[in-house]
């Protein structure tokens, strides 16, 4: 799936919605590991310029995949928000595989055994998208601009890609059982649980054993504020 349709910052009232660059990888980190921090920090002991370096390299490693991409919102050239999207990747297109030595070379920088603990905890919240699923990896505004509609606006920009993308039929997500607001949310942009998973290990290391699953059927609702 191309992503050159959409290269171009998009303009959701008065906030930039553009691909993310090298140069954003930094601030985009950042924004990560404030929103998962507390969650890898509760087992691996990582401050938080580890977490955002481990970030940064995962950042150069989505750059090459063709089954995923990431947005960032832009207010006054200073990013407020990111999302990552992922999909199942066309039948006989591969993806490109990290080598051992890149990820020995990023988490020799933490210490290894840190390293390994953060990436067994991402690994835990991975999700292996089916065909015509659009999955939601994560989602995360900066803490001084909550509160102003980010989330809704990135939200409706993976609504609107997905209808635009011919292999893609619906938006997906897992959240936390207990995040109540952000639950709320997903709801209010026509979200709906789909069922309730239980995971020891994510309880165990990322504090949070229960998961919903949502998603967001395509519907014409954008479409036509588009027209």
């Amino acid at each position: 799936m191309s992503n050159h349709h959409y290269t171009k910052p998009v303009n959701a009232h008065s906030v930039q919605i553009e691909l993310v660059t090298p140069e954003r990888y930094k601030e985009a980190a950042e924004l990560m590991a404030y929103g998962f921090g507390h969650k890898f920090q509760h087992f691996s002991s990582l401050s938080t310029s580890d977490l955002c370096a481990v970030f940064e390299q995962l950042f150069i490693h989505e750059a090459r995949q063709i089954d995923s991409l990431r947005v960032v919102t832009l207010d006054n050239n200073i990013v407020t928000g990111t999302m990552g999207l992922k999909w199942k990747a066309e039948s006989g297109v591969q993806n490109v595989q990290p080598t051992g030595l890149e990820w020995w070379k990023a988490c020799n920088n933490i210490g290894y055994g840190k390293g390994i603990r953060i990436l067994t905890g991402m690994q835990l919240l991975k999700h292996e998208p089916s065909a015509g699923e659009c999955y939601i990896e994560d989602l995360v505004v900066h803490p001084a601009h909550q509160g102003q509609g980010l989330a809704k606006r990135l939200l409706e920009w993976a609504q609107h890609y997905m209808l635009h993308s011919p292999l893609l039929s619906y938006l997906s997500l897992h959240v936390a059982k207990y995040n109540e607001r952000a639950i709320q949310l997903y709801e209010h942009v026509h979200f709906h649980k789909k069922n309730c998973t239980r995971s020891l290990l994510t309880g165990m290391l990322l504090g949070e054993q229960y998961w919903y699953y949502m998603t967001r059927k395509g519907d014409y609702s954008i479409e036509t504020e588009q027209a």
